[in-house]
């Protein structure tokens, strides 16, 4: 038996991904206590786990991230990026690492294990063992030779001029953009007692933990020609079945008679104006089914008769009956819908979803409408390019072949018992 320390971030799309890992884990006979948000703790204790709850200035605890972090609010792209790397990722550090000490102090954990914004753990780690692991649950934002800087959502270059392009970018960006970021990084590492980072933050986070697993697959990933030797895709996260779902009265309109559009915005991007309610009014006068996830009880009335609004449908139960899925681009969700060989619509502008976008148009997976909040015009046009053209399923369905070859907790906990057993690691 080996024990496993994990910390999340206090976050729905931080959470739900660990779970399958941390259940897999007690099932293989191991021992596990989990850092999260108070919210998440009868989440986090039906997997088996021990739940111990982060500082309170570091716990939203229900709180709409935005008015958590205010400052957050009106900021995009790199901005965005930039305050989410100083404030969420480092400056949290401490806090981290001083209630990570406190669980060490009776639970002798093997290894730690973390998300890349529980940054502390990695840090506590790096000064004072045990090894420690990264679950890495976005997409991947390691510097390339050919890709560019993480938050452009800009394709990978295919000649020599794209390709000139993104390096140019990655100078620009990671070494002098954001070159407050790599100093503030290391006067942190400066007070932990540790080294600076020999290069930008955004290359040195990656060789910090002694195994990085990645949720999800070459296919759908960027090539990469500078992968460590410790990085392992270990496949998408999928939902756990959920047994005590009651379907809704209408679920019987899922009969196949007319194409399923399923329109969702995630739990953190949740402003219906931005595409919920330009997805039922673009396909208004279609014969479609639009059904839209997440809208609460109340939050839209007088709706037409091909709209069906839930505030939650496990896709599990869900997916196997959609056409298309129109999406902001969160990136479990879209790996779920190319897990059932679903094309999907993309349109988000915030935190990491416009990269995912911009992997739905690598892939031919489906199409990225390149902004925030789409006309409702927009959204009807790329709804039926993609039930017409026959390509974007394919492509999906190429995708989902390739998933269908990995079982992501399984993988994850087989990679965790290596390095707690030093069999694997650096």
């Amino acid at each position: 038996m080996a024990r496993f320390l994990i910390m999340t971030a206090p976050a729905m799309g931080h959470v739900m991904p660990s779970l399958p890992i941390a259940r897999k884990l007690v099932e293989r006979g191991h021992e596990v206590v989990w850092i999260t948000g108070r919210e998440y703790k009868e989440r986090v204790e039906s997997s088996g786990a021990r739940f111990h709850p982060p500082p309170k200035e570091l716990d939203p605890n229900g709180m709409e991230f935005e008015d958590f972090l205010p400052e957050l609010k009106g900021l995009k792209g790199l901005k965005q990026i930039k305050y989410h790397i100083k404030h969420v990722f480092l400056n949290a550090c401490p806090g981290q690492i001083e209630t990570i000490d406190t669980v060490l102090s009776d639970f002798q954990a093997d290894v730690l294990v973390g998300d890349p914004i529980a940054f502390g753990l990695f840090l506590r780690s790096e000064k004072a063992s045990p090894p420690s692991a990264c679950l890495s649950l976005l997409p991947l934002c390691m510097p390339g030779p050919d890709t560019a800087p993480f938050g452009l959502g800009l394709l990978p270059g295919k000649n020599l001029l794209t390709k000139a392009r993104n390096r140019l970018l990655n100078v620009l960006i990671y070494r002098i953009l954001f070159r407050d970021i790599t100093s503030h990084a290391n006067n942190i590492r400066r007070e932990l007692g540790l080294e600076p980072l020999n290069g930008s933050f955004f290359d040195g986070m990656w060789k910090i933990p002694a195994l990085t697993m990645h949720i999800s697959t070459p296919a759908f990933e960027y090539p990469c020609r500078n992968l460590p030797e410790h990085f392992h895709f270990i496949g998408p996260i999928l939902s756990e079945p959920n047994p005590t779902f009651q379907r809704p009265d209408w679920w019987s309109d899922l009969n196949g008679s007319e194409p399923v559009i399923l329109v969702n915005q995630g739990t953190v991007a949740t402003i219906l104006d931005d595409l919920i309610i330009p997805t039922i009014r673009g396909l208004k006068d279609e014969k479609m089914l639009v059904v839209a996830v997440p809208v609460k009880d109340g939050q839209l009335t007088e709706l037409q008769n091909n709209v069906r609004t839930e505030p939650f449908i496990p896709f599990d139960q869900l997916l196997p009956h959609v056409d298309v899925m129109v999406t902001n681009g969160g990136y479990g969700g879209t790996q779920m819908a190319l897990a059932y060989g679903i094309p999907l619509v993309v349109a988000g502008e915030t935190e990491d979803k416009k990269e995912v976008a911009a992997r739905v148009e690598w892939s031919g997976t489906g199409i990225n409408l390149r902004k925030q909040r789409p006309s409702p015009g927009q959204v009807r046009d790329a709804v039926k390019e993609v039930l017409a053209n026959p390509v974007y399923r394919d492509n999906a369905k190429r995708i989902q072949a390739d998933f269908a070859q990995y079982n992501a907790p399984t993988r994850a906990a087989e990679l965790l018992e290596g390095l707690a057993s030093g069999e694997l690691g650096r």
